[in-house]
């Protein structure tokens, strides 16, 4: 397969603590910096979609501490979990280095800040660009699962074509009836592209959401997008009350 490459993975479970040491069983390549990692468990773990966890490497020729992960996997999924990682400083450059059986500690799940509530029967609108779009593909793989009703959609802001994450499975994902996936790139955009162009603005916005203080809004991304974000959204007269938002201040999430 292209670009794909696999590590074996094997969980063990420390019952009682929220601490696994788990083994690789797979790597996949899906933009020039970016991997996704599979992690097999013996026994599921239960988390919320938008959740993450602690991950710290076991052996000490690695990076020491332990660096915040989202959960990319609907909770659905009972024998791995996965985590789409950015390649960005020594800590994620270590994690997409990393050999077949090597052991990795996930300490979770944690957070409550995008968690996603399938009891809430709003429509639900995410933004993000980049590797920020993690939480919201376990949410939208969950919707499929279990068969939600709400109207998802995902406004996905990318600096270029390639750098896409989920590129073929958001195609598909945007098929269903109650999934809507707008794309949009920043910079080299293809002659052929159907997409938007630019940055996220109100007139995205308004040109595929109505009645904008009705939905229920997801931010993740760097401070700089979701400062903005949230500024927008409130001039457009969304309540803050509907606003989950993660801006990456969690120590790491951003190396």
């Amino acid at each position: 397969m292209n670009n794909i490459g696999f590590i074996i993975l094997k969980a063990y479970y420390n019952r009682g603590t929220m601490e696994r040491i788990l083994e690789l069983i797979e790597i996949r390549k899906e933009t020039h910096d970016v991997k996704t990692f599979r992690l097999k468990l013996d026994e599921k773990l239960d988390f919320i979609p938008g959740q993450y966890c602690l991950i710290s490497f076991t052996d000490e020729k690695y990076p020491d501490g332990k660096k915040p992960f989202t959960f990319a996997t609907s909770p659905t999924e009972n024998s791995y979990v996965e985590f789409t990682i950015k390649k960005m400083g020594e800590f994620t450059t270590s994690l997409h280095g990393l050999s077949k059986g090597e052991k990795l500690e996930m300490d979770g799940p944690r957070g409550e800040s995008l968690n996603f509530d399938e009891s809430v029967d709003k429509d639900v609108i995410f933004i993000t660009g980049g590797s920020g779009i993690t939480p919201f593909m376990s949410a939208l793989r969950y919707s499929i699962d279990k068969n939600l009703k709400n109207k998802l959609t995902l406004f996905f802001s990318n600096r270029t074509l390639e750098d896409i994450i989920y590129r073929k499975e958001l195609g598909k994902l945007g098929g269903k009836d109650h999934i809507e996936v707008i794309h949009t790139l920043t910079q080299k955009v293809p002659d052929n592209w159907e997409g938007e162009e630019g940055r996220i603005d109100k007139e995205m916005i308004k040109k595929y959401v109505d009645n904008l203080s009705e939905k229920l809004w997801y931010i993740c991304g760097p401070p700089p997008m979701v400062d903005a974000m949230r500024e927008l959204l409130t001039e457009l007269n969304v309540p803050e009350d509907n606003l989950r938002i993660e801006d990456w201040q969690i120590p790491g999430k951003h190396d």
